[in-house]
């Protein structure tokens, strides 16, 4: 890549705890990993856009004046959007550019390569075309492009992290406002590892968005009698007052889900602080059996992934991420990772016929010039 002038770098992330509660008003813990989408880029004297990627065998091509959403753009659709939202917020791109993207993020592994794709993309033009835009505002108008250009009703917590993400930290963030601190991760003789079930996912293909809708169904349901804004507002006090409200199983189970979740945030914040090993591994536990359950996002091979890492020695394991396929974390003892991982695989062959891949991941840094 050494004929390309500039180079931009964004992380993956992987989300410790809060799952499908950033849509619901909620707060979760998310954290870069060292997993990279790398941005190599070119300004040109036209109007051109070329976007490349060695994980795909073809070329994107437009220019700044096709910008309208097309099917046609295939997997570059991220990042012509951040061209028009740009656009639409009245910056200036005077210039074509051709953007090669390099990436070791496993696509469709639900550790958000789409979101590196759209952070990258607008701290690039940031920089080149000064701007002036700030990372927060980085990841807001990122989660435009997946809300108004690509219509997925998605959260901020993907865009947020990826764009403050710090080295050994996780983002509390808080997702109604946008307003979050840093915690520290300094988990001594512990380690979070990364688990592929090799099973793509495509979120915008998923049933993510119907998951947002029954939400929302039960959030006007709720309305009616409590004062509240988004489901996260809701305490595990008035679940059996809400189960009556709703009189419908599947969204009380969605509702369940969303207010003790969010409710395990805070429990797993003073877990990290007070280095309660057991403590977090007990909500991974929970989380994943109320995505499993109540949620209904895991499926069959997330399921077999996480009881495959208990198997193998982990202390805790739940999916992460939107779920549907795949990956999971997982808690184990820094010393034990080889046999941990030849043990998973095992099992996870017996049980799937599909080969997992086991990942040792450290905390990084957020999107950056390199």
């Amino acid at each position: 890549m050494t004929n390309y002038e500039y180079k931009f770098r964004a992380p993956a992330r992987i989300n410790l705890i809060g799952e499908h509660i950033d849509y619901n008003g909620g707060y979760v813990l998310p954290c870069c990993i060292n997993m990279y989408l790398d941005a190599y880029v070119n300004l040109r004297i036209d109007n051109k856009l070329i976007f490349k990627s060695i994980s795909f065998n073809n070329v994107i091509e437009t220019n700044l004046d096709n910008i309208n959403y097309d099917k046609k753009f295939d997997w570059a659709i991220y990042s012509v959007g951040v061209f028009y939202i740009l656009k639409k917020l009245g910056y200036k791109i005077n210039k074509g550019l051709e953007i090669n993207y390099v990436s070791n993020i496993p696509a469709g592994s639900g550790l958000s390569s789409s979101a590196a794709i759209l952070d990258v993309t607008f701290l690039l033009l940031n920089k080149l075309f000064n701007l002036g835009i700030s990372n927060k505002d980085i990841a807001l108008y990122s989660k435009m492009v997946e809300n108004e250009y690509c219509n997925l009703k998605s959260g901020i917590m993907d865009e947020a992290i990826i764009a403050l993400g710090k080295k050994n930290q996780c983002l509390l963030l808080n997702c109604s406002k946008f307003e979050y601190e840093y915690v520290d991760i300094n988990l001594l003789d512990y380690e979070f590892v990364v688990l592929k079930t090799n099973k793509p996912r495509k979120l915008i293909e998923s049933k993510y968005n119907e998951r947002v809708e029954e939400c929302n169904k039960a959030l006007d349901i709720i309305k009616t009698k409590y004062d509240v804004k988004n489901l996260c507002m809701l305490k595990s006090e008035n679940l059996s007052d809400i189960k009556e409200l709703l009189n419908d199983e599947l969204l009380f189970k969605r509702v369940n889900h969303v207010v003790k979740e969010n409710e395990r945030v805070f429990e797993f914040v003073k877990a990290l602080k007070n280095n309660d090993y057991k403590l977090i591994a007990k909500l991974l536990n929970e989380s994943q059996e109320s995505l499993k359950n109540d949620y209904e996002t895991t499926g069959y091979h997330l399921d077999s992934i996480c009881d495959s890492a208990i198997y193998a020695g982990a202390i805790g394991a739940r999916s992460t991420g939107a779920g549907f396929g795949g990956c999971a974390i997982a808690l184990i003892k820094k010393n034990t990772f080889n046999d941990f991982s030849i043990k998973l695989k095992e099992k996870y062959y017996k049980l799937t016929q599909i080969y997992a891949d086991v990942y040792r991941v450290e905390i990084t840094d957020g999107i950056k010039e390199i």
